[in-house]
């Protein structure tokens, strides 16, 4: 069985092509099944463990994507197709009535939302994946429900599956080591981390604000952002740390393939978004024992048990918010229950050979 991963070009690789690589892995960990990542821009990632074919351009509308794509196809003649996104899946079911091809359709739907403006269009789009998809794989039920009730985008054959997460293991040694590097170049006594794309959706302007009322309060904060970004958004960040003098205090680190170590050193995880389907960093967070202080869009009250393994707050009070997480702080027992029970919830839902399980079953029964 030949299985392709159909992903769109980035500049700043986010949780989907992350999921794509996991899922791989875990494929050929677990079930000895090699398969291939296509859709990658050059330069933006690389891991030895997997094959990626890449594009040579950012523009997944433009001809030159549509015929790599189909330079792809019939070059490794796959047996499955698992795309990651709606359009990707468009593509190739396009490719596979024009050009005759017999590879199955899978597609796991990344987002909460999708582009409505031309609601029309997209109604005929909507339906047309539907009767030609083999599979849907939705990453949470609020997705699920959201997209059936919302976007009205309602296949037949469906599964809720969450993301393939691996935990890369780091010693006490290196954490430890990391921990006192970032503390000692932040002169911080907390660290606060946030993993993924540096992006608007992301709210990292609240991020810094939530640090710096932190302060005024008198919690000696620092935070790590870890995840790549395009540079006016950083520099739009960097004005923002002028701004309210957190200058010292954040340290931007990048992408790195794998972020486990910062999530690890951290004291707690600060997650604002403001969109968001099945977010990595809450299942790593989750698997590493880490507390996290999310924003309570509907998503991430769904995803997270108020007070057992996590906490929601809304960004439009950041003095709530803060309050919440000094309260936390200074409550050591509540602390060790938040991460046994965060450990808990990933050993129970998000394990990796759980989660590969349910994608390879899917597979084998096409």
């Amino acid at each position: 069985m030949k299985i392709a991963y159909i992903v769109e070009p980035r500049k700043v690789i986010g949780g989907g092509v992350r999921a794509a690589m996991n899922l791989a892995k875990g494929l050929k960990l677990f079930h000895g099944q090699d398969s291939r990542i296509f859709g990658i821009y050059p330069n933006t990632v690389t891991d030895t463990d997997i094959h990626f074919i890449p594009v040579d351009t950012l523009k997944p509308f433009s001809f030159k994507y549509w015929n790599s794509l189909r330079k792809f196809i019939k070059t490794e003649r796959p047996d499955i197709v698992h795309c990651l996104g709606l359009y990707t899946a468009l593509l190739c079911i396009l490719q596979k009535k024009i050009f005759r091809e017999n590879y199955r359709i899978v597609c796991t739907v990344h987002r909460v939302s999708m582009n409505l403006r031309h609601k029309n269009l997209i109604r005929f789009v909507l339906r047309l994946i539907e009767k030609n998809i083999d599979a849907t794989t939705f990453l949470t039920q609020f997705q699920k429900n959201h997209y059936y009730s919302n976007v009205r985008f309602r296949p037949e054959k469906y599964a809720v599956i969450p993301n393939v997460i691996f935990i890369a293991p780091t010693g006490s040694d290196e954490e430890e080591r990391l921990r006192d590097e970032l503390l000692s170049g932040m002169k911080a006594d907390y660290i606060f981390a946030f993993v993924g794309r540096i992006v608007p959706g992301k709210n990292m302007e609240f991020f810094l604000r939530a640090i710096a009322r932190l302060q005024e309060k008198g919690m000696n904060a620092g935070g790590v952002l870890v995840g790549g970004y395009e540079q006016p958004y950083y520099d739009s960040l960097n004005r923002i740390i002028d701004e309210c003098k957190l200058g010292g205090k954040i340290k931007f680190i990048g992408y790195v393939n794998n972020p486990t170590a910062y999530i690890a050193a951290s004291d707690f995880i600060l997650f604002p978004t403001k969109s968001e389907a099945l977010p990595n960093l809450l299942i790593e967070s989750f698997a590493t024992g880490k507390i996290v202080f999310s924003s309570d869009i509907p998503q991430m009250v769904d995803l997270i048990d108020e007070g057992h393994n996590g906490f929601t707050h809304s960004t439009d009070d950041i003095n709530g918010f803060c309050d919440q997480i000094m309260a936390v702080a200074s409550d050591p027992a509540k602390q060790h229950e938040l991460t046994a029970n965060a450990k808990l919830t990933y050993q129970m839902s998000y394990s990796p050979e759980l989660v590969v399980s349910k994608y390879y079953q899917i597979y084998t029964d096409l």
